[in-house]
């Protein structure tokens, strides 16, 4: 059964050794977090991957969309989803056509840079055609595994990722 971890929560060292953890990047929806959210493309991931024995990061935080550009708050949500991102065994990067994610772009920047070795191979997974395809385009360049427009290829190799 997967375990959600939560924002701003965090593995512990020993937890971090004895699960495999999928780390969630992309467009926040309307209201995420909230309990009267509309099901986002994070839920459906969540629900795919809910049987495995995984620890699932998910960055959604009520709190965070109120916090002001430039402040201690804000910094302190770029810093933790940046953790967690690279501490992750497979990260799910999801930009759905006509949405904008910057920060899910400057992980796969920094992911591309930091987690693209021969030895491991790449955990970075990634799809959508967000920013009028310049994720693909990026994923491709950084030799990331560009899964295509569909959520559901998305899952299924990440999924692969996980099984390894």
């Amino acid at each position: 059964m997967a375990t959600i971890l939560r924002a701003p929560a965090r593995l512990t060292a020993a937890q971090r050794r004895t699960t495999k953890t999928l780390f969630l990047a992309g467009p926040f929806e309307d209201g995420d977090a909230s309990a009267a959210a509309p099901r986002s493309w994070r839920d459906e991931v969540i629900d795919a991957f809910a049987d495995r024995d995984i620890t699932i990061v998910d960055p959604r935080n009520p709190r965070w969309r109120d916090l002001e550009v430039g402040s201690s708050g804000r910094r302190g949500a770029f810093e933790w989803q940046c953790a967690q991102a690279f501490d992750a065994d497979v990260v799910i990067v999801w930009v759905p056509a006509g949405r904008h994610a910057p920060t899910a772009l400057m992980f796969l920047g920094a992911l591309g840079a930091k987690r693209n070795t021969a030895q491991r191979g790449s955990t970075v997974v990634v799809g959508g055609d967000g920013w009028g395809g310049l994720v693909k385009l990026f994923a491709q360049n950084q030799r990331l595994f560009p899964a295509g427009d569909q959520l559901s290829e998305v899952i299924r190799i990440a999924g692969l990722q996980l099984g390894r």
